[in-house]
C-alpha cells in the first residue's frame, strides 16, 4: 500500500495506539484493497453480500436505505476517515443500506470475518482493532438513536428543531454548518424539500432561527426547545 495512505490512516479512530509496522501487518492480515469511484457511482446496494468494511480515503460517500413505501431516505454523509459497514459486518445480513459516491473518492475496504471473527496471530495491533471498533459501533449506535427519535416524530418543526438542538450539542455553538444540503436534510428527516423549506421561512420569521444555505444561527434558544414540546 502506498506509504502515503498508511500515514493517513494512522491518524483515524480505527488505527488509533497502533504503530505504523503493527499497521502494514494488520493491513496485511485483513486482506485490504482499494478502489476508486467516480462521483454518483453506486458502492454499495442495500441487502447485497457483504463485501468489506470501507474506510473512506478521499471523497466523500452518501449513506441511504429505502423504506417499505419506496423512499430514499439519507442516514448519513461519510466523510474522509470516517467509516461504513461497521455495523452490516456484525450483522452478518449483507449491507444494510446502499452507498453512493458523493464526490469522486477512494475507498479502503477492509475484510470483515478478520475484524469480527477470530485471527490467529492475535497480535496487539489487531487486539487494539478490534476494541476501536466496538467503539466505533457503540458511537454509530448513538447517532441511529438520535435518527430514529427524529423519524418519529409526527410535526416537521418538531423533527427540524430536534436536528438543530442535536446540531447545537455537536459544535456547542449557536452558530454552525450542517453537513447536509437543502435537499438532502429533507430526506434525512423523511419530508418534502418545500414543505422543509416553508417550515424553515416560518421559524426564521418567528424570530427562532437564521439561516443561509447550509449555515445556521440560533436566534432564540428557549423557543427552539419549547418547539419540542
Amino acid at each position: 500500500m502506498d506509504e502515503k495512505w498508511i500515514n493517513q490512516l494512522l491518524s483515524i479512530e480505527l488505527f488509533k495506539d497502533i504503530e505504523k509496522e503493527e499497521l502494514k501487518s494488520v493491513l496485511s492480515c485483513l486482506k485490504s484493497s482499494i478502489k476508486n469511484y467516480k462521483k454518483r457511482d453506486i458502492i454499495t446496494i442495500e441487502k447485497d453480500k457483504l463485501t468489506g468494511i470501507g474506510v473512506v480515503l478521499e471523497g466523500e460517500v452518501s449513506v441511504s436505505k429505502e423504506t417499505l413505501d419506496g423512499d430514499r431516505v439519507m442516514m448519513s454523509r461519510v466523510k474522509r476517515g470516517d467509516l461504513f459497514g461497521e455495523i452490516d459486518a456484525f450483522s452478518k445480513d449483507g449491507w444494510l443500506s446502499t452507498v453512493e459516491a458523493y464526490t469522486d473518492c477512494t475507498i479502503l475496504f477492509l475484510h470483515p470475518d478478520k475484524i469480527v471473527g477470530v485471527c490467529n496471530k492475535a497480535c496487539e495491533g489487531h487486539k487494539n482493532l478490534i476494541q476501536n471498533m466496538l467503539q466505533i459501533v457503540a458511537k454509530k449506535a448513538l447517532s441511529l438513536n438520535e435518527k430514529v427519535e427524529i423519524l418519529s416524530l409526527k410535526s416537521i418543526r418538531k423533527k427540524i428543531s430536534t436536528y438543530l438542538i442535536q446540531q447545537y450539542s455537536i459544535n456547542n455553538s449557536l452558530i454552525f454548518d450542517i453537513p447536509l444540503k437543502r435537499n438532502e436534510l429533507a430526506e434525512y428527516i423523511l419530508v418534502s424539500r418545500p414543505s422543509l423549506s416553508r417550515e424553515l421561512i416560518n421559524m426564521k420569521e418567528e424570530g427562532i432561527i437564521d439561516f443561509h444555505r447550509s449555515s445556521f444561527r440560533i436566534i432564540d434558544l428557549k423557543s427552539l426547545r419549547e418547539c419540542l414540546g
